[in-house]
């Protein structure tokens, strides 16, 4: 066997290889995928039978002339089994081609069994011209099989192409993705190419076999044009699947020539330098090297040509995921889907996609055409699975044509649990468009995470909707509570001066008339104090914050009070641990606490021994100020009513100065709360931020004492 029987295998192998990745491709996605299509069930059967006459076509290569010469029964049925696959194979190309053009066309039972039938007449014509049968009414060596054999193949190929024809459309192996449902221009140039190479190779063969009588044997001319014709065959279905042929074609090339090295090369090698003694352990290497080449080493490879060839990583979907998982329904379903869809072209190197809505919404990123899909309604079509690639034949006829002049090449079903939302569009170059099912599962985790955050968004939008309709109920109810509460407080008044006038009138020269007027402005002095507290209520304050020392402010808040404190007899302490400070409006909080401290006085009142403390400390990143007194509490019924508007424990309060203050509080970021004393009284808590600075390790606090 010289270097000439070895190139001829290898033209003959790589084809081999080639037609052997397409059959495993399409029965996997039969498999997997469970497809009605009769073309994708055939297809597999097809290409693994092209691949076998191809791999038996390797070895025959490799048989030496005084084999074949002898023409033993090793050499006869190689030849014999390439010869009846062959024909069974080219008979089921036949057949596929009734399946190729959508909607498929079922052939009759006459077309079948003429179709088959003159495969098994042809395959018992080898056998007799092998010498492996014997057929009545045939020669031994039946020597015009070779030119049958020739004639056979060129009718049959020539069929295939005329049928193929009359559906050829526009686009050759660049223009997009085109042909992905039908069959191209470039497909009918490739299948005419071929056929024209093999009837050339079929006549120097079929002649040498037909003059001499022996067995073919491969010649130079011989492999050139089946090399030519292989690759033409193969061509039309490996562009359809050629992501797949290009990462298994290379993988298989690039683990066997490591193995062949360590096998042929290697291994000679360390034998001859190290010695024949040392051949058990060298091979032990070896079986090692093996190993590592075809398990991690092939595991290796794949990434690689995932990485550099196809421009895709493993590490790239688990970065879509959590990009996916990371993205918050508040941004609303339009940001979502713009977003995500800007990812997910990003990681699968996709050309453009686009979401479209059942309603007939669309969300487009990149270059892809959706416009004549909207307007045909391709959203409301149910899917119940992704079709990508050559599953797009299985798409609704009225959409087939539009989705191969859009280029897309992937649809996938958009579900919520509940209901189909819309379908994801995918557009991409040639190798990029056939998907891996680690792919394919990206791509429905995708899918499904964008319908889940859609539903969150919609759930979201409609929590939003309810939240203001709720808050403007409360507010509708709160206007008219405090309506009705204004005009109980200005009705009493407003009765009683009218009351009071109405008696002015029946007697004007009454001597009480005086007092009645001092009455009357008294009472309206009171009105007018009610609706003035109401105007600063619900006034818009204007704040100036600025950074304040809490504990000075408290310092002279409680000094102003110290001339009441002597005369009322309260024990009032100033506890502060400073400096504490935060950035609020001075004379704001300021008002808030002469307005505690008011309060506390009134309570401590009707006490005998009274106290009252003002405390000020920084407690996990706020400020605290605590009016504390001993006065007699409130009921617990009373205590959550505190700061609503015009509820008033006093006999001539307005109700509005707790409300006042802690809408002045919580305008500042802050809280005010009310909690019972267990010793008797109430402390009031003003919370409020505090600046970062003020919680170093605090100081002693200082105390200051008066009454």
């Amino acid at each position: 066997m010289g270097t000439f029987e070895v190139v001829a295998a290898l033209v003959h192998a790589i084809p081999a290889l080639v037609w052997l990745v397409i059959a495993e491709s399409s029965w996997r996605m039969v498999r997997t995928k469970q497809s009605e299509s009769r073309f994708f069930w055939l297809l597999p059967v097809v290409a693994a039978g092209v691949g076998l006459t191809y791999t038996i076509f390797t070895f025959v290569c490799l048989f030496p002339d005084e084999l074949r010469a002898q023409r033993g029964l090793p050499v006869l049925l190689a030849y014999a089994i390439h010869d009846c696959v062959l024909f069974v194979m080219i008979a089921g190309a036949q057949h596929l081609t009734r399946y190729f053009p959508t909607p498929e066309r079922e052939p009759s039972a006459t077309w079948l069994a003429l179709n088959y039938g003159s495969s098994v007449a042809m395959s018992a014509l080898g056998l007799a011209f092998l010498g492996l049968v014997e057929v009545p009414g045939l020669p031994a060596g039946f020597a015009a099989y070779p030119a049958l054999r020739m004639l056979y193949q060129i009718i049959m190929i020539g069929l295939i192409v005329a049928a193929l024809l009359p559906i050829i459309r526009p686009g050759g192996m660049t223009a997009g993705m085109s042909g992905w449902i039908g069959a191209r221009r470039s497909d009918a140039f490739f299948l005419i190419g071929a056929m024209v190479t093999m009837a050339a190779w079929l006549v120097i063969a079929g002649t040498t076999s037909w003059t001499t009588g022996k067995l073919w044997r491969p010649t130079g001319w011989g492999i050139a044009l089946d090399a030519v014709a292989g690759f033409g065959f193969a061509a039309p279905m490996a562009t359809r699947f050629l992501g797949h042929v290009v990462r298994s074609v290379l993988v298989i090339l690039v683990t066997g020539l490591a193995a062949a090295a360590v096998c042929f090369v290697a291994v000679p090698m360390a034998t001859s330098a190290i010695g024949v003694d040392y051949a058990p352990l060298i091979n032990l290497a070896a079986l090692i090297a093996l190993i590592l080449i075809f398990l991690p080493g092939r595991a290796l490879l794949l990434q690689m040509i995932d990485a550099s060839l196809l421009r895709r990583d493993v590490r790239r979907r688990d970065e879509l995921q959590a990009f996916m998982q990371a993205l918050s329904p508040a941004l609303g379903g339009s940001e979502c889907c713009r977003r995500a869809l800007a990812e997910l072209a990003r990681v699968m190197r996709l050309r453009g996609a686009a979401l479209l809505f059942r309603e007939g919404d669309a969300v487009v990123h990149g270059h892809i055409e959706i416009g004549e899909l909207q307007r045909l309604g391709l959203g409301k079509v149910a899917l119940s699975r992704a079709l990508l690639g050559n599953e797009l034949r299985e798409f609704p006829d009225d959409f087939r044509d539009v989705l191969n002049a859009a280029d897309i090449v992937g649809v996938v079903p958009v579900t919520s649990p509940d209901h189909q939302r819309g379908l994801l569009l995918l557009a991409t170059d040639l190798l990029g468009a056939t998907f891996t099912d680690e792919e394919e599962h990206a791509l429905r985790a995708f899918a499904d995470q964008l319908a889940l955050l859609l539903d969150g968004s919609e759930l979201l939008a409609s929590a939003l909707a309810a939240q203001r309709s709720l808050a403007h109920a409360e507010k509708l109810a709160a206007i008219g509570e405090l309506a009705a509460r204004v005009a109980h407080e200005i009705r009493n008044p407003v009765t009683a001066a009218r009351s009071l006038a109405q008696q002015l009138c029946r007697e004007p020269t009454s001597p009480l008339n005086a007092e009645h007027a001092a009455l009357i402005v008294e009472e309206m002095e009171r009105v007018e104090r009610r609706i003035a507290a109401l105007l600063q209520y619900a006034r818009k304050e204007e704040f100036r914050p600025e950074p304040v020392d809490l504990t000075e402010l408290a310092r002279n808040t409680g000094r102003a009070f110290a001339a009441r404190f002597d005369e009322s007899g309260v024990a009032f302490h100033c506890n502060v641990n400073g400096p504490v400070t935060a950035n609020v409006d001075r004379e704001r909080i300021r008002q808030v606490l002469v307005n505690l401290m008011e309060n506390a006085l009134d309570a401590l009142a009707s006490q005998e021994s009274r106290r009252l403390s003002l405390d000020v400390a920084g407690n996990n990143g706020s400020a605290e100020i605590r009016v504390t007194d001993n006065g007699p509490g409130v009921a617990p019924e009373a205590l959550g009513r505190l700061f609503e508007p015009f509820f008033s424990m006093k006999a001539k309060g307005t109700g509005l100065g707790l409300a006042i203050a802690k809408r002045i509080v919580e305008a500042h970021g802050g809280e005010l709360t009310a909690n019972p004393v267990k010793t008797g009284g109430l402390q009031f808590v003003v919370r409020l931020p505090a600046s970062k600075e003020d919680f170093s390790p605090q100081r002693r606090g200082d105390t200051e004492v008066a009454g």
